[in-house]
């Protein structure tokens, strides 16, 4: 098998190579006259960097104590910095080939290179238990013992009592009777299916259902916030009677449903089923809903 595209080798010229070689030579020609004209100058720059490069223990050594103590304005010998710089030289090229190790065994170790190459005697079955966590410690599979979340209580739909459910004082009667849950379920996919003019009623729904999970998961009998029931059936409300902006047929689809619905659980399902029938149900909206009805939470996300 050929590779689609294969980068050409590039090649070098021999007019290149002494091209570079010229400029090479050239430079250092530039620079050892430089130090041979100002070497009283450049002498006692070079001298007080080697000092900071070894905390001024270069000045304990032959070459520091020459450059240091070299009367001002005297010129300094030509091959001393060439001489004194052979030591720093070495310790250079040792960092660097080491540097370079350390670079080329990661390279050969851990890239990506290396790690889907298949060796040449293959893998035997030690190596693949050895590169691959068993699936026992990502996924933890329920235990028998464990204790189940119990779903709350279904109960009785009382919209199927109410002639028109167009008539707010008539549907507030049944508000109250709502579980918090199914008031904010309830909402959210009837807001799924036929969308309310108010767009931010969503979101202060969801954050309200969210923080009560949180307070029944942590203490089941904890109480929950004054404004929860308030928020919740005054927004369930609006989504039942408002009619504002919204098509007429798809809204009649709601109260149908709610009406003929022996109970509030199969309500939610039928409109989370119509929902996603039209992909307006954002899934996502009822995982609040895990730890407080799973049945309900089952029945929405499983289409």
């Amino acid at each position: 098998m050929t590779a689609l595209y294969r980068k050409p080798i590039e090649t070098v010229s021999a007019a290149r190579i002494i091209g570079l070689g010229v400029v090479g030579f050239t430079t250092l020609a530039v620079l050892s006259l430089l130090w041979w004209t100002f070497s009283p100058i450049l002498g006692r720059a070079y001298a007080a960097l080697r000092l900071i490069e070894t905390i001024s223990l270069w000045r304990f050594t032959g070459w520091g104590r020459y450059f240091t103590g070299m009367p001002a304005g005297r010129p300094f010998a030509f091959v001393s910095i060439y001489q004194s710089s052979v030591g720093f030289g070495l310790v250079a090229a040792l960092l660097t080939a080491l540097i370079g190790y350390l670079a080329w065994r990661k390279r050969s170790r851990d890239h990506i290179d290396a790690l889907i190459t298949l060796p040449s005697k293959g893998f035997t079955k030690g190596e693949i238990a050895g590169r691959f966590m068993p699936a026992g410690r990502l996924v933890r599979m329920p235990a028998s013992d464990e204790v189940m979340i119990p779903s709350p209580p279904v109960g009785p739909n009382r919209f199927g009592e109410i002639r028109d459910l167009l008539d707010v004082p008539a549907v507030e009667t049944v508000l109250e009777d709502i579980p918090w849950h199914l008031a904010a379920t309830l909402f959210l996919t009837i807001d799924a299916l036929a969308p309310i003019t108010d767009r931010k009623a969503r979101e202060t729904v969801l954050k309200a259902a969210r923080t009560a999970a949180d307070l029944q998961i942590a203490d089941p009998q904890a109480e929950l916030p004054a404004t929860l029931r308030p928020t919740l059936y005054g927004h369930l409300l609006v989504s039942i009677t408002d009619h504002t902006g919204r098509e007429a047929a798809v809204l009649k689809q709601v109260h149908e449903v709610l009406q003929k619905k022996p109970n509030l659980a199969s309500a939610v399902s039928a409109l989370a089923s119509a929902a996603l029938t039209e992909g307006r149900l954002c899934f996502p909206d009822y995982a609040w809903l895990r730890h407080i009805d799973p049945k309900l939470q089952s029945a929405i996300t499983a289409y």
